[in-house]
């Protein structure tokens, strides 16, 4: 069954508003708002399908000892992503030359910390949503290793099935996948076997009964 944007996204927020604290928790509740959902329905969901490894309001403390907040940040091998929904009219607002200053810095800290970096105008994510999912189509390509032709033609369980072998440096077991999909060992032995098949992965382990699978290389 196809999953609820509105129902995961509620999920998953109230999830991170449990696991944090202190200033992270105060701006996710107070400034995570209609811009970084905006970016995630209209540019991540349509694509991704899931909210696994998005975090919002991530907290980065460069070699300074500066602590700056990301919008959002997708934590996965081989390196995170940052990514944020800008508003033309609060930057024009708010614009002057030390904050113009310090929001470059910012950018070159994250950067410099071996961060990929994606940055929406709002704008551009009520007028023309596509081009933004082509942005994160081209980004999990790109930085990922994701074919997007491809793994469009794979079930839902099939592509978080990729995207967890992706994400681990080690086999993923019929175990792990269950866990991750929900659903019986007996479908997660079944979906694998499927993938195996379209050659996406390959035992990593176990002669007669496969144990673990890894990419295919």
């Amino acid at each position: 069954m196809m999953r609820n944007f509105e129902s995961e996204y509620r999920i998953w927020l109230n999830k991170h508003i449990t696991r944090s604290t202190g200033e992270r928790l105060r701006r996710i509740k107070e400034r995570h708002g209609f811009g970084e959902k905006l970016l995630i329905e209209h540019a991540w969901w349509p694509v991704v399908k899931s909210l696994d490894d998005l975090h919002p309001e991530y907290e980065f403390v460069d070699t300074f000892g500066n602590y700056y907040f990301m919008d959002l940040a997708y934590i996965r091998l081989p390196r995170p992503t940052c990514l944020e929904s800008d508003s033309f009219s609060s930057h024009a607002r708010d614009a002057d030359r030390g904050s113009f200053s310090r929001g470059l810095e910012r950018q070159n800290e994250i950067a410099l910390a071996d961060w990929n970096i994606l940055r929406f105008s709002i704008d551009k994510l009520k007028e023309d949503p596509y081009s933004c999912q082509n942005h994160i189509r081209r980004m999990l390509e790109i930085w990922y290793g994701e074919d997007s032709s491809s793994v469009q033609k794979l079930t839902i369980y099939q592509r978080e099935i990729l995207r967890l072998a992706n994400r681990l440096s080690s086999p993923i077991t019929i175990e792990m996948v269950s866990n991750s999909l929900g659903k019986s060992k007996r479908v997660a032995r079944v979906q694998l076997h499927q993938m195996a098949q379209l050659n996406y992965i390959e035992p990593a382990s176990g002669d007669q009964r496969v144990r673990s699978y890894r990419l295919k290389r």
